[in-house]
């Protein structure tokens, strides 16, 4: 089930580096400068804020800078990037989305998966039918909400035990048994 290691808001790109290809993880959005010494303020997707301790380069719209330093600041991060010394060349990053690498992030549990994981996920019912393909995933404090979109429009899904029955990363296929109401009848 979701959990600690979830990522929200997230979208999976890849970029070459050198000769091998790294999967990059959005994990936030630049807001906005920080102070005068170049600080940027960063709102994370991510549920634990560890990922960016573990970074050494971020990725702004697919461009590297090297981590001089990130801390927490009222819910958000705030990074110090090498070659960012000022609110001005701060400015210039603020709306790109921010993306590390896949390997930065924390370790799943045992039936855990990251938000990128689902995305994009085709979800059958366990009578054969085909409610599309998850889009999105809202966290409510209770347990997590799949957004399905299919021919039966948006259909929304609790991610708990009792409806998902089963989900193969490898198949990309998620096996639910939607409780009464959840789907409009066909």
């Amino acid at each position: 089930m979701a959990g600690p290691a979830d990522v929200t808001g997230i979208a999976l790109r890849a970029r070459s580096m050198g000769t091998s290809r790294k999967k990059l993880v959005v994990i936030g959005k630049a807001v906005k400068p920080f102070g005068v010494k170049g600080e940027l303020k960063i709102h994370a997707y991510t549920e634990s804020l560890d990922v960016f301790g573990r970074s050494a380069v971020l990725f702004f719209d697919n461009a590297p800078f090297e981590v001089v330093k990130t801390r927490v600041h009222g819910g958000a991060i705030l990074a110090s990037l090498e070659g960012v010394d000022n609110p001005e060349s701060a400015r210039e990053l603020v709306g790109k989305l921010v993306q590390t690498e896949e390997d930065n992030l924390p370790p799943k549990e045992e039936d855990e998966y990251y938000w990128i994981e689902l995305i994009g996920m085709k979800v059958s019912t366990t009578d054969g039918r085909d409610l599309g393909e998850i889009t999105r995933i809202t966290p409510t404090g209770a347990h997590d909400v799949l957004h399905v979109e299919g021919s039966f429009g948006e259909v929304l899904l609790p991610y708990i035990d009792e409806v998902v029955m089963s989900v193969d990363t490898e198949k990309n296929e998620m096996l639910v048994d939607p409780l009464e109401g959840l789907v409009p009848d066909a």
